[in-house]
Parts: C-alpha cells; structure tokens; sequence
C-alpha cells in the first residue's frame, strides 16, 4: 500500500496472479531475485507480450521484471490438430500469439477435445523466441466459462503494469496505455466479414443479454469440426438434446443467432449451421 492508497493487492488475494509484495518487489542484488520474477506467472494483454523487450532467445522483461510464465485470456481465431501437437492462435483484442500444446499424455489430450475454434479460453505458458518470431508453449488450457474473467483479466493486467512501473520508480503515464477488450460472441466470419474485433458497446451487451451462455454453448457446438462439415447442419432438436437445454430455448436462442448472422438455416427452418466456413 502507498501512503494510505488502495491496496490493491489485498482486495484481490486469492482471486487471481496479483503480485504480492514478497514476490514482486524490486530486485535486489544477486540472482535469486531474477530467478524469483522468471518464476511468476505474470498476467499479460497480447499487446504487452509482444512489446516485451528481449535480449536472447528466452530472456524477456517487461515494466523492468523478467518473464517467463505468461497467463493469458483471449479467442481462439484459427486452430490445427497435429499428431502430437495442437497449433492455435490467440487473439484477445490487442494483438494475436501463434501457441502450440503438446499432447503426449491422455490429460493433455483431453485438455484440448475440451476447447475449440471460436472459443475464448485461458491459459497459462512460457514465452518463447526463435528466429525472431514470438510463441506460447502452452503447458494449461481451459475455456472461459463467465466473461466477466475477460474483464477480470485485463483489469488485473492493468493493475499489475500499475504496480510494477511504480515499484520501479517509472511513470506508468509513459506506458503504452492498455486497449479495452472488444470480443463479442457475434464476432464470428460471415460470408462478408472474416474474423475481426467488434465494437465495444457489443462486448458490454454481453452482460445484458439472459441467452448469451445459452448462445455461446450452442455456437461453440456448431462450430466443431464434425457440424461444420454437415452439408445438412444439425437439427434443433438434436442440439437441443446433445446440450441438455429445453427445446423452446434452443430454438429461442437459435433464431436469435440467425438474426445475428452467426447461423443459418438449411433444409428447412429446423436444421442450422455456423457461419464460420460459409
């Protein structure tokens, strides 16, 4: 705490990374205080990732700290299975990673079947460098299942840059300032609109919205790889069975997709698909 300030890391113990003040205060000599900062799991818009100075191949800083382990919260906007790896990119409003999950174990397998194209997720990773080029190597994997964790997300990463620049003395007024998250559900390509952030004031519908998690579960469904190659699309009720939702909501929740631009009909007015590979 400063002076009689907010604390903020107090306010937020347990609920997240906030840095404490054992842990994130400025290094003093030796290399056990580097080794303490490449240890933390450091919250990071993508923007600050790939602003991060370097001086190697996996030596990167950041607000003067070393990092290593990232954690991160963002959409997966393209995804490709391999034999023993999954490549993805993450894009969280402020910039886009390139990520890739190695999968040499049942769990780890079964970490990525769990999350899909489309999807915003969190992850934890090291920062990773060769020829130039910046990646995640993803060792944790998860969907976000209540957005206010985006907004939580980039408020904690606000917070930490606010702290780190002032536990070193700098002006966090000189910092690049962080971009509001701009991710709505209805950000899927059309036929006319390729992936692409939306306005704000759509991310901030979301909250206002009592269908959105139903929408979101049955968008995330429809845009599994198995339904997006369906020339027919699913039928609603089938939707409405796989998801356990009640059959009047899913069929609710469908037109309203519709509308959206986010599906479309085919047979018939009962059986749909996702716009992503329209």
């Amino acid at each position: 705490m400063y002076g009689g300030e907010f604390d903020g890391n107090a306010a937020f113990a347990g609920g997240g990374f906030m840095p404490s003040q054992a842990t994130m205060q400025a290094p003093d000599s030796g290399s056990s205080s580097k080794n303490r900062d490449s240890r933390t799991l450091l919250p990071l818009t993508l923007k600050q990732l790939n602003s991060a100075s370097t001086n190697g191949e996996s030596n990167f800083s950041i607000d003067g700290f070393e990092i290593n382990t990232v954690a991160i919260v963002g959409r997966i906007s393209r995804m490709e299975n391999r034999i023993t790896q999954v490549d993805f990119v993450v894009d969280d409003g402020t910039a886009a990673v390139e990520c890739v999950r190695w999968c040499h174990e049942r769990p780890e397998t079964e970490e990525m079947e769990a999350v899909m194209q489309g999807m915003y997720v969190r992850l934890h990773g090291h920062l990773k460098s060769f020829q130039g080029k910046r990646s995640v190597n993803v060792f944790s994997i998860r969907p976000v299942t209540d957005f206010n964790e985006i907004v939580h997300h980039f408020t904690e990463c606000m917070y930490v840059h606010m702290y780190n620049t002032k536990t070193r003395g700098g002006s966090a007024t000189q910092a690049t300032a962080t971009p509001r998250p701009q991710m709505p559900y209805s950000a899927m390509p059309t036929p006319a609109k390729p992936y692409q952030t939306g306005p704000s004031n759509q991310f901030s519908n979301q909250f206002n919205d009592p269908m959105h998690d139903v929408k979101q579960t049955i968008l995330n469904y429809l845009n599994q790889p198995v339904n997006l190659q369906s020339e027919a699309g699913v039928h609603c009720d089938v939707i409405a069975r796989d998801l356990r939702i009640p059959p009047l909501k899913a069929k609710d929740a469908l037109e309203q997709l519709s509308n959206d631009g986010c599906v479309y009909s085919t047979t018939d007015e009962t059986c749909f698909k996702s716009t992503a590979n329209a």
